[in-house]
Protein backbone atom coordinates (compact mmCIF):
# COMPACT_ATOMS: atom_id res chain seq x y z
CA UNK A 1 0.00 0.00 0.00
CA UNK A 2 1.22 3.55 -0.68
CA UNK A 3 2.28 5.79 2.16
CA UNK A 4 -0.71 7.68 3.58
CA UNK A 5 1.22 10.90 2.99
CA UNK A 6 1.88 10.32 -0.70
CA UNK A 7 0.27 12.64 -3.22
CA UNK A 8 -2.15 11.50 -5.88
CA UNK A 9 -2.62 12.98 -9.34
CA UNK A 10 -6.06 13.23 -10.92
CA UNK A 11 -5.39 14.97 -14.27
CA UNK A 12 -9.10 15.29 -15.08
CA UNK A 13 -9.79 17.61 -12.15
CA UNK A 14 -6.54 19.51 -12.56
CA UNK A 15 -7.54 20.18 -16.17
CA UNK A 16 -11.11 21.12 -15.22
CA UNK A 17 -9.79 23.46 -12.54
CA UNK A 18 -7.45 25.13 -15.02
CA UNK A 19 -10.25 25.56 -17.56
CA UNK A 20 -12.55 27.03 -14.90
CA UNK A 21 -9.90 29.56 -13.85
CA UNK A 22 -9.21 30.50 -17.49
CA UNK A 23 -12.90 31.03 -18.27
CA UNK A 24 -13.36 33.02 -15.08
CA UNK A 25 -10.35 35.24 -15.80
CA UNK A 26 -11.66 35.93 -19.31
CA UNK A 27 -15.12 36.86 -17.97
CA UNK A 28 -13.51 38.97 -15.25
CA UNK A 29 -11.54 41.03 -17.77
CA UNK A 30 -14.70 41.72 -19.77
CA UNK A 31 -16.70 42.79 -16.70
CA UNK A 32 -17.58 46.46 -16.40
CA UNK A 33 -17.46 47.81 -13.82
CA UNK A 34 -14.69 45.67 -12.38
CA UNK A 35 -16.13 43.19 -9.83
CA UNK A 36 -14.94 43.29 -6.21
CA UNK A 37 -11.79 41.28 -5.54
CA UNK A 38 -13.50 39.11 -2.92
CA UNK A 39 -15.48 37.36 -5.64
CA UNK A 40 -12.30 36.24 -7.38
CA UNK A 41 -10.85 35.03 -4.08
CA UNK A 42 -13.96 32.97 -3.33
CA UNK A 43 -13.98 31.43 -6.80
CA UNK A 44 -10.28 30.62 -6.55
CA UNK A 45 -10.79 29.05 -3.13
CA UNK A 46 -13.60 26.88 -4.52
CA UNK A 47 -11.40 25.64 -7.37
CA UNK A 48 -8.51 25.02 -4.95
CA UNK A 49 -10.71 22.94 -2.63
CA UNK A 50 -11.70 20.65 -5.49
CA UNK A 51 -8.25 20.28 -7.02
CA UNK A 52 -6.31 19.92 -3.77
CA UNK A 53 -8.73 17.52 -2.10
CA UNK A 54 -8.39 15.18 -5.12
CA UNK A 55 -4.63 15.68 -5.61
CA UNK A 56 -3.16 15.33 -2.15
CA UNK A 57 -2.63 12.83 0.67
CA UNK A 58 -6.31 13.30 1.46
CA UNK A 59 -7.13 11.28 -1.66
CA UNK A 60 -4.57 8.62 -0.72
CA UNK A 61 -5.97 8.14 2.78
CA UNK A 62 -9.54 8.29 1.49
CA UNK A 63 -9.00 5.48 -1.01
CA UNK A 64 -6.41 3.32 0.71
CA UNK A 65 -7.08 3.65 4.43
CA UNK A 66 -10.10 5.39 5.95
CA UNK A 67 -13.75 5.98 5.06
CA UNK A 68 -13.67 8.98 7.40
CA UNK A 69 -11.34 10.81 5.01
CA UNK A 70 -13.37 9.82 1.98
CA UNK A 71 -16.51 11.28 3.55
CA UNK A 72 -14.51 14.41 4.41
CA UNK A 73 -13.41 14.61 0.79
CA UNK A 74 -17.01 14.25 -0.37
CA UNK A 75 -18.31 17.10 1.76
CA UNK A 76 -15.44 19.34 0.67
CA UNK A 77 -16.25 18.97 -3.02
CA UNK A 78 -20.04 18.75 -2.63
CA UNK A 79 -20.86 21.12 0.25
CA UNK A 80 -17.97 23.60 0.50
CA UNK A 81 -16.61 24.18 -3.00
CA UNK A 82 -19.91 24.69 -4.94
CA UNK A 83 -21.22 27.65 -2.88
CA UNK A 84 -17.79 29.30 -3.02
CA UNK A 85 -17.70 28.91 -6.79
CA UNK A 86 -21.19 30.39 -7.18
CA UNK A 87 -20.51 33.28 -4.80
CA UNK A 88 -17.44 34.03 -6.86
CA UNK A 89 -19.57 34.62 -9.95
CA UNK A 90 -20.95 38.09 -10.56
CA UNK A 91 -24.68 38.43 -11.39
CA UNK A 92 -23.70 39.01 -15.03
CA UNK A 93 -21.58 35.84 -15.05
CA UNK A 94 -24.43 33.81 -13.57
CA UNK A 95 -26.82 35.17 -16.16
CA UNK A 96 -24.35 34.27 -18.89
CA UNK A 97 -24.05 30.71 -17.59
CA UNK A 98 -27.83 30.33 -17.40
CA UNK A 99 -28.27 31.71 -20.93
CA UNK A 100 -25.65 29.38 -22.39
CA UNK A 101 -27.07 26.28 -20.70
CA UNK A 102 -30.58 27.12 -21.79
CA UNK A 103 -34.02 25.80 -20.89
CA UNK A 104 -32.91 22.49 -19.38
CA UNK A 105 -30.76 24.35 -16.86
CA UNK A 106 -33.59 26.72 -15.99
CA UNK A 107 -35.75 23.68 -15.27
CA UNK A 108 -33.04 21.81 -13.34
CA UNK A 109 -32.37 24.76 -11.04
CA UNK A 110 -35.96 25.10 -9.93
CA UNK A 111 -36.09 24.10 -6.24
CA UNK A 112 -38.76 21.45 -6.89
CA UNK A 113 -36.28 19.75 -9.24
CA UNK A 114 -32.89 20.63 -7.74
CA UNK A 115 -33.69 19.43 -4.22
CA UNK A 116 -34.92 15.92 -5.19
CA UNK A 117 -32.03 15.50 -7.65
CA UNK A 118 -29.53 16.47 -4.96
CA UNK A 119 -31.07 14.19 -2.33
CA UNK A 120 -31.33 11.19 -4.66
CA UNK A 121 -27.77 11.70 -5.86
CA UNK A 122 -26.41 12.14 -2.33
CA UNK A 123 -28.05 8.98 -1.01
CA UNK A 124 -27.44 6.87 -4.14
CA UNK A 125 -23.71 7.58 -4.19
CA UNK A 126 -23.38 6.44 -0.57
CA UNK A 127 -25.22 3.14 -1.05
CA UNK A 128 -22.91 0.31 0.00
CA UNK A 129 -22.56 -1.64 -3.29
CA UNK A 130 -22.28 1.49 -5.42
CA UNK A 131 -19.82 3.17 -3.07
CA UNK A 132 -17.64 0.05 -3.06
CA UNK A 133 -17.74 -0.09 -6.87
CA UNK A 134 -16.61 3.52 -7.13
CA UNK A 135 -13.64 2.84 -4.88
CA UNK A 136 -12.48 -0.25 -6.76
CA UNK A 137 -12.32 1.49 -10.16
CA UNK A 138 -10.38 4.78 -10.54
CA UNK A 139 -12.52 5.84 -13.50
CA UNK A 140 -15.72 5.28 -11.53
CA UNK A 141 -14.23 7.19 -8.60
CA UNK A 142 -13.75 10.16 -10.92
CA UNK A 143 -17.39 9.78 -11.97
CA UNK A 144 -18.43 9.86 -8.31
CA UNK A 145 -16.47 13.04 -7.69
CA UNK A 146 -17.87 14.69 -10.82
CA UNK A 147 -21.44 13.82 -9.80
CA UNK A 148 -20.92 15.25 -6.31
CA UNK A 149 -19.59 18.52 -7.71
CA UNK A 150 -22.40 18.74 -10.27
CA UNK A 151 -25.25 18.10 -7.83
CA UNK A 152 -23.63 20.46 -5.33
CA UNK A 153 -23.64 23.28 -7.89
CA UNK A 154 -27.21 22.39 -8.87
CA UNK A 155 -28.38 22.43 -5.25
CA UNK A 156 -26.77 25.74 -4.30
CA UNK A 157 -27.78 27.63 -7.44
CA UNK A 158 -31.38 28.43 -6.27
CA UNK A 159 -29.99 29.54 -2.89
CA UNK A 160 -27.21 31.86 -4.05
CA UNK A 161 -28.21 32.94 -7.54
CA UNK A 162 -31.12 34.88 -8.96
CA UNK A 163 -32.43 33.09 -12.06
CA UNK A 164 -35.45 34.38 -13.97
CA UNK A 165 -37.68 32.28 -11.70
CA UNK A 166 -35.99 33.75 -8.63
CA UNK A 167 -37.08 32.18 -5.36
CA UNK A 168 -38.18 34.54 -2.55
CA UNK A 169 -35.81 34.60 0.41
CA UNK A 170 -38.33 32.91 2.68
CA UNK A 171 -38.68 30.13 0.10
CA UNK A 172 -34.91 29.72 0.02
CA UNK A 173 -34.84 29.33 3.79
CA UNK A 174 -37.48 26.59 3.56
CA UNK A 175 -35.49 24.97 0.73
CA UNK A 176 -32.27 24.82 2.77
CA UNK A 177 -34.09 23.58 5.87
CA UNK A 178 -35.79 20.83 3.84
CA UNK A 179 -32.39 19.80 2.46
CA UNK A 180 -30.93 19.63 5.95
CA UNK A 181 -33.76 17.47 7.27
CA UNK A 182 -33.82 15.26 4.18
CA UNK A 183 -30.07 14.62 4.16
CA UNK A 184 -29.62 14.14 7.91
CA UNK A 185 -30.62 10.47 7.90
CA UNK A 186 -27.49 9.39 6.02
CA UNK A 187 -25.11 10.81 8.60
CA UNK A 188 -27.16 9.35 11.43
CA UNK A 189 -27.27 5.94 9.75
CA UNK A 190 -23.51 5.86 9.31
CA UNK A 191 -23.02 6.98 12.91
CA UNK A 192 -25.10 4.24 14.51
CA UNK A 193 -24.98 1.29 12.09
CA UNK A 194 -22.40 -1.48 11.73
CA UNK A 195 -20.01 -1.24 8.74
CA UNK A 196 -21.85 -1.11 5.41
CA UNK A 197 -18.87 -0.70 3.09
CA UNK A 198 -17.13 -3.99 2.37
CA UNK A 199 -14.29 -2.18 0.62
CA UNK A 200 -13.08 -0.60 3.84
CA UNK A 201 -13.65 -3.72 5.90
CA UNK A 202 -11.35 -5.62 3.52
CA UNK A 203 -8.43 -3.19 3.60
CA UNK A 204 -5.24 -4.94 4.71
CA UNK A 205 -4.08 -2.06 6.89
CA UNK A 206 -5.94 0.26 9.25
CA UNK A 207 -4.52 3.72 9.86
CA UNK A 208 -3.98 4.77 13.50
CA UNK A 209 -5.64 1.56 14.68
CA UNK A 210 -9.16 2.78 13.84
CA UNK A 211 -11.51 -0.16 13.32
CA UNK A 212 -13.86 -0.31 10.34
CA UNK A 213 -16.86 0.30 12.60
CA UNK A 214 -15.29 3.26 14.41
CA UNK A 215 -14.14 4.62 11.06
CA UNK A 216 -17.68 4.62 9.70
CA UNK A 217 -19.21 5.98 12.91
CA UNK A 218 -16.71 8.85 13.02
CA UNK A 219 -17.46 9.53 9.36
CA UNK A 220 -21.17 9.74 10.13
CA UNK A 221 -20.51 12.19 12.97
CA UNK A 222 -18.33 14.27 10.67
CA UNK A 223 -20.98 14.34 7.95
CA UNK A 224 -23.80 15.23 10.35
CA UNK A 225 -21.81 17.98 12.05
CA UNK A 226 -20.51 19.46 8.82
CA UNK A 227 -23.91 19.61 7.16
CA UNK A 228 -25.50 21.11 10.26
CA UNK A 229 -22.90 23.90 10.27
CA UNK A 230 -23.10 24.55 6.52
CA UNK A 231 -26.89 24.63 6.39
CA UNK A 232 -27.11 26.70 9.59
CA UNK A 233 -24.69 29.25 8.10
CA UNK A 234 -26.81 29.40 4.94
CA UNK A 235 -30.03 29.89 6.92
CA UNK A 236 -28.47 32.66 9.06
CA UNK A 237 -27.24 34.42 5.91
CA UNK A 238 -30.69 34.14 4.34
CA UNK A 239 -32.39 35.43 7.50
CA UNK A 240 -30.14 38.50 7.48
CA UNK A 241 -31.03 39.00 3.83
CA UNK A 242 -34.74 38.68 4.70
CA UNK A 243 -34.43 41.30 7.44
CA UNK A 244 -32.70 43.69 5.00
CA UNK A 245 -35.45 43.17 2.45
CA UNK A 246 -38.13 43.92 5.04
CA UNK A 247 -36.32 47.08 6.15
CA UNK A 248 -36.03 48.23 2.53
CA UNK A 249 -39.73 47.50 1.94
CA UNK A 250 -40.68 49.51 5.03
CA UNK A 251 -38.43 52.37 3.92
CA UNK A 252 -40.01 52.41 0.46
CA UNK A 253 -43.50 52.34 1.97
CA UNK A 254 -42.66 55.26 4.24
CA UNK A 255 -41.29 57.22 1.29
CA UNK A 256 -44.40 56.50 -0.76
CA UNK A 257 -46.64 57.60 2.11
CA UNK A 258 -44.69 60.83 2.52
CA UNK A 259 -44.84 61.47 -1.23
CA UNK A 260 -48.60 60.79 -1.22
CA UNK A 261 -49.03 63.20 1.70
CA UNK A 262 -47.14 65.96 -0.12
CA UNK A 263 -49.25 65.48 -3.26
CA UNK A 264 -52.41 65.66 -1.17
CA UNK A 265 -51.38 69.02 0.22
Amino acid sequence: MPSPWSFTFEPLFVALGAVAVWLYARAWRKSAPRPPAWRAWLFGLGVALVVLSLNSPLETIAVEYLLLFHLLQNVVIADWAPPLLLLGLTPAMRLGVADRLGAWFALATRPVVALPVWLVGWYAIHLGPLYDAFLREPILLNVEHAILIAIGLLFWWPVLCDPPHSVPTLGRIAYVFAAFVGSAFLGLALTFSPPVYGYYEGLPERLWGISAEADQNLGGILMSTEQALVFLAAIVWLLLRLFREEEEAERRLAQEQRAAGLRKW
